[in-house]
């Protein structure tokens, strides 16, 4: 990353700093921002926060792996017809411009207070990146390559893993970084309506006993963390970028 890029970011890390100053100005319960990093720092070190933590990210990566199960089943069988993707594309697509958390109250009436719930508003949220990707991966493939493969009598598993695979992960690869942002928030909002642990209910219980200043660090950690998931996932996605730019069949 060049110096300029570094100079950007801490140009808009000292911008956001000064606007919670101005906020903590403006209005008396906005707390200032260094009390903010400090309670940050608390939950850091004294492990109050990691409870919640291990909750909130059960529900994403449960949800988020039966989320990439089957969008990439669904994004296979979509885009493996032209016929059948010209009728159900049009639906995933407006099914993905609808706000999922309208389908809460039929989530709650389905399983229930519990686990099960938020798992399942974590897959609704995260699957539909992971199926838009999969059809788009799946429709790169190069169908001469798929023809001569057939005409060498090749099996369909050795069709997947020779021409299908190598032109479909990295598609399918940002579905499901895309995805699980998705799948994290869906948990959030699931724990912001109904739980007793998690990241999202610890954020509105600070709130609602007027704890500002760890709610306002909840919201900061969360930040923190997603940040050092994408950039995990990035650095993951880069190799498979280069894997393929290498991968010969």
């Amino acid at each position: 990353m060049n110096v300029q890029v570094r100079l950007l970011q801490l140009l808009v890390l000292g911008g956001a700093y000064g606007l919670f100053v101005l906020l903590s100005q403006a209005f008396p319960f906005f707390p200032l921002p260094h009390l903010v990093l400090k309670t940050t720092f608390e939950f850091f070190f004294t492990g109050e926060i990691y409870s919640h933590l291990g909750i909130t990210l059960y529900e994403t990566l449960v949800g988020h792996g039966i989320a990439i199960l089957g969008g990439i089943a669904i994004g296979v069988f979509l885009g493996g017809s032209r016929t059948v993707g010209e009728i159900f594309e049009p639906i995933i697509l407006a099914a993905y411009s609808v706000p999922k958390i309208i389908l809460l109250p039929i989530l709650l009436m389905i399983f229930g207070v519990g686990l099960t719930t938020k798992i399942a508003n974590a897959t609704i949220h995260g699957i539909f990146p992971v199926i838009l990707n999969t059809v788009v991966g799946v429709s790169e493939v190069n169908r001469i390559l798929i023809k001569a493969a057939r005409s060498m009598r090749a099996s369909r598993w050795q069709i997947f893993r020779k021409v299908y695979f190598p032109s479909m992960v990295l598609p399918v690869f940002a579905g499901i970084r895309i995805g699980l942002g998705f799948a994290f928030l869906g948990s959030l909002l699931a724990e912001i309506f109904e739980a007793k642990m998690g990241l999202g209910f610890l954020v509105v219980h600070y709130y609602n006993t007027a704890q500002i200043s760890k709610m306002l660090a909840v919201i900061l950690f969360v930040f923190l963390l997603v940040i050092a998931i994408n950039a995990g996932m990035k650095a993951v996605e880069a190799h498979l970028s280069r894997w393929r730019g290498t991968w010969t069949p």
